[in-house]
């Protein structure tokens, strides 16, 4: 008996550490495209704020991650004024929008490639769910359509219902 606080001490310590490591979850990330075709992040805050996004090639699951190494390059937007609720900006226009203005012009995205996009907050306070997605992912959307992630759950809906609904998630 005396030896099991000994044992839950530190177990209860290394889970106190694990749970401060990731950020906190102020909303959703998705993608959707305009009119035109052309490949737009989605920002949903349900509550507090997001001041940038960032888009980066990643490693699909299941890929061997022994060769997995940090994404060869970043591209990031910074919002105007702190994202509070529902936007849309161009993954690849270089002078951005929606209230977000990329650091540097973003990169082309290329065919066969999975990119991850999320929103984040200069100080780390808060952070969007990331979303996984490809070129062809893209091109199976309409202009009123969204596609983002929810937990694990890859979910793709309308505008309307996203911007109505995610938040009651």
């Amino acid at each position: 008996m005396t030896n099991w606080p000994r044992r839950a001490l530190p177990t209860a310590v290394c889970l106190l550490a694990l749970t401060g490591c990731t950020v906190p979850v102020a909303g959703f990330t998705g993608v959707t495209v305009s009119p035109e075709g052309e490949p737009l992040g989605v920002l949903l805050v349900c509550h507090d704020r997001i001041d940038a996004a960032v888009l980066h090639p990643d490693v699909p699951a299941g890929k061997d991650t022994e060769d997995a190494k940090e994404p060869e390059y970043t591209d990031a937007w910074t919002a105007e004024e702190a994202v509070t609720g529902y936007t849309t900006w161009p993954l690849t226009a270089p002078a951005g929008g929606g209230g977000l203005t990329p650091d540097a012009p973003p990169h082309a995205l290329k065919p066969g490639q999975l990119y991850r996009v999320y929103g984040t907050t200069r100080d780390n306070s808060w952070s969007t769910d990331s979303h996984p997605f490809t070129l062809a992912d893209l091109k199976k959307l309409r202009p009123d359509q969204v596609a983002y992630t929810s937990g694990d759950e890859v979910r793709t809906t309308t505008v309307a219902d996203f911007r109505a609904h995610a938040c009651e998630e």
